[in-house]
């Protein structure tokens, strides 16, 4: 057999070997998460360059340092939302969505009372769910909102903000409960009972686990990614009071959707996002406009990152080395190229997210090993 026959049959055999290694290696580096905080900060850089104007549909009536000083030290009696409410409810708001916890009785029962007749008579008010322990290291329990006021509202929907290990926030779950997935977030609940939200299958990432739990877990499905509007302040805020004094017009809440909220520094419900920190309210106000816009980001499954990213090893293996190839290096960054190209095209035009560094990884490594084969070939045949 001509040496050229070898040479090209040894090629072959080489690129074969090098893409199983190299799958058997992604697979490990999906598997580990190794790669992800890499893939974060891609998507970070991704999120900052890829921002929006929201729309006026959505508007914060925020628990800011303004109403503080006019009303008073934060906790509120509860009887001070029961007028806001009916103010809201009068001015022909789509829907209103408190991030504020209602969960223990108050000492005076009749602002508990005052704040339920309120709800009753808007029907388009929705309030927080979440899981707490009893105890350090306890049970986790669901905390409801008390008797009377659960009995009034529209619906409830939990405010499980997803943090990442870094513990920054650049997702949401659309569902989530104790020991399933039952509650709709709270934006989802606020659309659910405008009759707005997203018909067919929510968009997101599914846990197979989710039927498989102990009734006592937390359990989060249909994980999406955001892409945040921009920072702190980018959508508008109305001071509590001035809408509670009709210092803000009617028509500028009506046919939207309020989310009451805390913005004042101390009462603690903050949350670091890839952009700054930001108040829970306009975390939920972002995945509100997100989710109503449609532009909420499915990240891809282990099945089909890992399939998209074998698929991408393929390209540099098949070229690396043939005749019109001159240069290897050159071909490198090609590869690499297409690979990021490809997940910015999935995220910028199909709200899917790929995460390439994997990939990028082991093409780097494969590239590594065909040039040492190579060079030890050429050595051994000198």
């Amino acid at each position: 057999m001509p040496a050229s026959n070898n040479t090209t049959a040894f090629s072959w055999l080489v690129r074969g070997m090098l893409w199983m290694a190299g799958a058997g290696l992604l697979m490990l580096l999906i598997i580990s998460g190794v790669t992800v905080p890499l893939d974060n900060a891609l998507y970070d850089l991704n999120a900052r360059y890829w921002r929006y104007t929201p729309d006026d549909h959505v508007v914060i009536v925020a628990i800011d340092p303004k109403s503080l000083d006019e009303i008073g030290r934060f906790p509120w009696p509860r009887s001070v939302y029961a007028p806001l409410i009916d103010r809201l409810t009068a001015d022909g708001v789509r829907g209103i969505g408190m991030d504020v916890t209602m969960s223990t009785p108050s000492n005076d029962p009749s602002n508990d009372e005052q704040v339920a007749a309120a709800i009753r008579r808007s029907g388009k008010v929705v309030l927080p769910v979440f899981a707490e322990a009893v105890s350090l290291g306890g049970q986790l329990q669901e905390a409801l909102p008390v008797s009377n006021i659960a009995q009034s509202v529209a619906a409830l929907g939990h405010v499980d903000a997803a943090k990442d290990n870094d513990e920054r926030v650049r997702g949401a779950y659309l569902k989530a409960g104790l020991g399933s997935p039952y509650w709709p977030s709270l934006a989802l609940a606020l659309l659910q009972v405008s009759h707005a939200a997203p018909r067919g299958d929510l968009p997101g990432l599914h846990d197979p686990m989710r039927n498989d739990s102990s009734p006592y877990v937390w359990m989060r499905d249909d994980y999406v990614l955001l892409r945040y509007a921009g920072p702190r302040g980018t959508f508008g805020y109305w001071s509590y009071v001035d809408v509670l004094d009709n210092r803000v017009p009617a028509n500028l809440l009506k046919d939207r959707w309020v989310l009451i909220g805390a913005t004042a520094e101390g009462l603690g419900d903050f949350l670091q996002t890839p952009d700054s920190t930001m108040p829970g309210v306009e975390y939920q106000a972002n995945v509100l406009e997100s989710l109503e816009r449609g532009m909420l980001v499915t990240p891809l499954d282990f099945l089909r990152q890992f399939a998209l990213a074998a698929a991408l090893l393929t390209v540099p293996l098949l070229l690396y080395g043939l005749p019109g190839i001159g240069r290897n290096w050159p071909l490198l960054l090609i590869s690499m190229t297409l690979v990021l190209a490809a997940s910015i095209i999935l995220l910028r035009g199909y709200y899917l997210w790929w995460p390439p560094v994997s990939c990028l990884l082991v093409i780097a490594v494969a590239f590594i090993a065909w040039q040492l084969l190579m060079r030890h070939r050429r050595a051994v045949h000198a």
